[in-house]
């Protein structure tokens, strides 16, 4: 008799980075949300059947840290004005600021339907105007998601937000694919009050804290003129570090600092093209070495395309270029390690059983088809991360349900999407306009 199986995968490589393998021609039966069969020639009559010649199955993308609602300012920064520090706080807070809820709606539902067809199957927002209904967008969309206020209580006066703020909202979303938690924008415009009530809370709530940590030289002259210590030295000191933890960028480290987040166990999220483009090479490498859980994040879609793979080729590239070449050492990131870190490191910070395509775990998975120019001829597929980009991916598996089939997103309506986007960018063009730069 066969099993029953709610999708079946048929004759599709594998590229399970975690686990360091690759099986060729296997079918894949996923049940009740998770991978139940692994094997050649599975028996299981499945409600959905997925061809797989052709194609790669890696785990989904996970987008560690992410600016859902900055999407619309994509276009409206030159590199020059992304150079005026800190653009934070001068551009991107006040854009936030002034976004009303349906803009802020349309943003959420582009920025999660750019996130589907590119294959990141979890995200992690670093906090925006209205957490609640990114939360609602993500949630039809099929996505995995932590979602977060903009905490800051020292920052724009039209733009302060609590860390009780945001314990209503972990406490309204704590169970499901997409769960609220803590954050601090910056230390900058936080109040140790703040910093000291959203730790207490994210530890009694057991909830993640999203934070931007050593992301510039303005941030860690604040920290030492008003604490002596360096941030990630401050909240050492204060017992706030832990694998709750999400830290963005830390692009300038010390070698004590490094010691202290990877022994906190923190997840240290590194976006590769905005590190290149507004702060430096981070010390990627020595935190690998030290054992930290390194992720990796787009940073939003603002000047970026939300393509991971991209974010993967730049580190790869981008590290051995700064890192290896003066001494000849061309294996600073392997791409495996690139993909692992895209994938099953990033999943860490929404729990177990996930970022793998192993049995007993859950099934998000992103198919890649390989039956292009530019991946033919693929010998090795675990160097797929040096090839690939998101327009690659044609089917996408989330807890389970297919939200993309052959490059068709189910869940959202992508020709309305598209349609309100363009109608709102006029008047949000007009937004930018009135910005000071």
């Amino acid at each position: 008799m066969k099993e029953e199986a709610d999708i079946l995968i048929r004759k599709i490589t594998v590229l399970d980075p975690a686990g360091s393998k690759v099986l060729h021609d296997v079918d894949i039966a996923i049940k009740d949300g998770k991978i139940a069969q692994i094997g050649d020639r599975v028996k299981a009559d499945a409600a959905e059947e997925i061809e797989g010649e052709g194609k790669i199955a890696i785990p989904g993308l996970v987008d560690a840290h992410t600016h859902v609602f900055q999407i619309f300012l994509r276009g409206a920064l030159s590199l020059k004005e992304l150079q005026a520090h800190p653009i934070w706080l001068r551009v991107l807070i006040p854009f936030e600021a002034e976004l009303t809820r349906d803009e802020a709606r349309i943003s959420a539902e582009l920025a999660c339907l750019n996130m589907i067809m590119k294959g990141v199957t979890a995200f992690a927002d670093a906090g925006g105007p209205y957490p609640e209904i990114l939360a609602q967008v993500a949630t039809e969309a099929g996505l995995r998601g932590l979602v977060t206020h903009s905490t800051m209580d020292a920052g724009p006066e039209n733009y302060r937000r609590t860390a009780h703020m945001n314990r209503e909202l972990v406490r309204k979303y704590r169970k499901g694919r997409v769960r609220g938690c803590y954050s601090i924008r910056q230390i900058m415009t936080s109040t140790d009050s703040q910093i000291d009530e959203t730790f207490k809370y994210a530890r009694e709530d057991d909830a993640p804290v999203h934070m931007h940590l050593n992301e510039e030289v303005s941030e860690i002259q604040h920290s030492l003129s008003r604490w002596g210590l360096r941030p990630v030295e401050y909240l050492h000191y204060k017992g706030y570090l832990n694998s709750k933890v999400i830290a963005a960028h830390c692009a300038f480290l010390t070698s004590r600092e490094i010691q202290q987040l990877s022994q906190s166990g923190a997840t240290v999220v590194h976006c590769p093209a905005i590190a290149m483009l507004y702060m430096n090479f981070p010390r990627i490498p020595e935190l690998i070495s030290a054992g930290a859980n390194v992720a990796i994040g787009s940073d939003g879609g603002s000047y970026r395309p939300i393509d991971l793979f991209l974010e993967m080729n730049i580190m790869v590239s981008g590290l051995t270029g700064y890192y290896g070449t003066p001494y000849h050492d061309f294996n600073i990131i392997a791409p495996q390690t690139a993909l692992r870190i895209a994938t099953y490191n990033g999943s860490k910070v929404f729990g177990d059983r996930l970022g793998r395509i192993e049995e007993g775990y859950t099934a998000d998975i992103a198919i890649i088809d390989t039956r292009k120019p530019h991946l033919t001829p693929l010998h090795d597929p675990s160097l797929i991360p040096l090839y690939a980009t998101g327009e690659d991916i044609t089917d996408l598996i989330i807890d389970g349900k297919t939200v993309m089939r052959n490059r068709q997103v189910l869940t959202l309506d992508q020709e309305k999407i598209l349609q309100e986007s363009r109608e709102a960018q006029l008047q949000i063009l007009e937004k930018i306009k009135r910005i000071p730069k």
